[in-house]
């Protein structure tokens, strides 16, 4: 048996061992070559990877791109003046300051009031969507504005700081929308609708829930200026018909994709606050209310 490997004549597998040695010892020359080189004269002689950088190039700028819509990137009640702090770039939903506006919250057409009167053969509109489970809407920044399909609009991307629940002067849909996803009621009135019929559905709303918003809203219809929505649903009415308010409510409050009671953020043009009624997460809707017809949930 031959035990000096450099004297064997036999055949190896997979290789001359003695041929990888001779590879390391090159290669470790090379590198002591290369290091005396730079050191004598502070320039890299080796080789480049990818390439050799030019020495006039520019280097390298990654612009940083802002997070506009992404959900689990623009965090939701997290007041912030470059996106949505409450009180920036209002004028993109709504501008106060543009008398054009003003028709969202004034009737400035009384001569028409008559359009508006209550018709009580006419029956309430209860429109309903179906939102597929684990569709996510986007919180959108305040520089880029937001459109919907709908007259009505109940559900879709929205503003990422929610309005503080209560009655408005005038809140845009974009904040409003963000509500309805926490399981609020919304009650809209045209402008021109019979103040009486208006304190009416106010009184019942703000009765009935914790989690509520009230405001005008001008793309009602004359022939059904009253409304109430909430997640996935609306119903229009000409007359206010408390059987179909309480039951709308009891049916369709809290049914959201984020059952949130907190406090919102927005306040602009906020006339009241909410109260709580039942209790603050609203475990009991319109408790003052009789049952309606022996049934919970009324017509609906």
């Amino acid at each position: 048996m031959v035990n000096d490997k450099r004297n064997w004549n036999g055949t190896w597998f997979p290789q001359n061992p003695n041929a990888a040695i001779k590879k390391l010892e090159s290669f470790q020359k090379t590198l002591i070559d290369v290091n005396e080189n730079n050191n004598a004269t502070g320039v890299w002689k080796g080789k480049w990877f990818p390439h050799e950088p030019h020495p006039d190039a520019e280097p390298l700028k990654h612009e940083k791109t802002q997070l506009k819509k992404h959900p689990d990137l623009i965090k939701m009640g997290v007041a912030d003046p470059v996106c949505d702090d409450g009180n920036t770039n209002l004028a993109t939903d709504f501008d106060p300051n543009d008398v054009t506006f003003h028709e969202e919250f004034l009737c400035t057409r009384p001569f028409k009031f008559k359009e508006f009167k209550p018709n009580k053969t006419r029956k309430a509109h209860h429109l309903s969507y179906n939102i597929p489970k684990g569709y996510r809407f986007n919180h959108i920044c305040m520089n880029e504005t937001i459109e919907y399909k709908e007259n009505i609009p109940t559900y879709g991307d929205h503003r990422k700081l929610w309005a503080a629940w209560g009655e408005y002067k005038f809140l845009p849909k974009q904040r409003w929308i963000h509500n309805l996803e926490h399981g609020g009621i919304v009650m809209l009135y045209h402008p021109c609708a019979l103040q009486y019929e208006v304190q009416k559905l106010k009184d019942i709303v703000a009765n009935c829930l914790y989690r509520h918003i009230i405001t005008p809203y001008s793309d009602l219809t004359a022939e059904r200026p009253l409304a109430l929505v909430a997640w996935e649903n609306s119903v229009e009415m000409s007359v206010v018909s408390t059987e179909i308010a309480v039951s709308f409510i009891r049916k369709y409050a809290l049914q959201a994709p984020e059952k949130l009671p907190d406090q919102g953020q927005y306040q602009h043009m906020l006339i009241k606050n909410s109260t709580i009624i039942s209790d603050y997460n609203d475990s009991r809707l319109c408790p003052y209310q009789l049952e309606l017809n022996g049934d919970k949930n009324g017509p609906f």
